[in-house]
């Protein structure tokens, strides 16, 4: 009997130890599983984060190049502003140099206007004055120079034309003929037509007039009167006595 314990007792050692490691083994395969397992989550969780970093860096590549995109068109931009604005404060410069010219020339002009101004004769509203008349020989021409003024407002014109009438003998008699006009300038000008040709004059306030008139053949002067005509009518005239080159003029003589 006792035997048959030993025995029994034999077989069940045995069959613990067997026991004992089939647990082992499995606790040691699941281990190894949980190993394996998280080692393969880490993987797929690193491959994951590689993935958004690399589409992180991606954005951020994108984003650094449009932000240097927008930094070169802001540059070109601001140079393409800065060259505007020279350009207007040169224009500004340039017109408000025009201005002051513009203002020079203006107070030079009311200055004139002042000037003549007095100069305007105190007669009634459109009446016409010879202010000034020189009448000189130049080789076989006269040659003669006239300001007219009136006594008016701008934009009321006088318009009428002028005559030369020469006084003095020819052929040993008293005559008086009407001086056409020459043609030309002075040392090349040639003697107008036989007819008197009037001379148009249109003005509003001052009108200056110069050039040449014909000498007739044989034609001694004593004087040469200049008639402003207006309607057929001598407004105003004045004459120019001869010979010598000083010549005296007369008193105006007004119609």
């Amino acid at each position: 009997m006792g035997s048959n314990q030993s025995k029994a007792a034999g077989n069940r050692r045995p069959a613990k130890r067997s026991a004992f490691w089939q647990r082992g083994t499995w606790v040691l395969v699941w281990v190894v599983a949980m190993g394996l397992g998280f080692a393969a989550g880490q993987h797929i969780q690193l491959g994951q984060a590689a993935k958004q970093y690399a589409n992180l860096q991606t954005d951020f590549d994108v984003t650094v190049a449009q932000l240097r995109y927008d930094i070169s068109k802001l540059a070109a931009e601001k140079e393409a502003l800065q060259s505007r604005l020279s350009v207007e404060q040169s224009t500004r410069r340039s017109l408000e140099e025009s201005i002051q010219r513009a203002q020079g020339d203006l107070a030079k002009a009311n200055e004139r206007l002042a000037f003549y101004d007095q100069l305007l004769p105190p007669g009634p509203s459109g009446s016409v004055s010879i202010r000034a008349l020189s009448i000189q020989p130049n080789g076989a021409f006269l040659a003669y120079r006239v300001l007219l003024t009136r006594n008016a407002q701008p934009g009321s014109e006088f318009n009428g034309h002028v005559e030369f009438v020469a006084n003095g003998e020819k052929n040993g008699e008293s005559v008086k003929i009407t001086l056409n006009p020459a043609t030309g300038q002075a040392g090349e000008a040639s003697v107008a037509a036989s007819t008197a040709q009037p001379l148009p004059v249109s003005f509003d306030q001052f009108q200056r007039l110069e050039g040449l008139l014909s000498m007739p053949d044989g034609l001694s002067l004593t004087s040469v009167t200049l008639n402003i005509i207006e309607e057929g009518a001598v407004r105003v005239s004045r004459s120019v006595n001869f010979p010598g080159p000083d010549a005296s003029t007369e008193t105006d003589e007004t119609s």
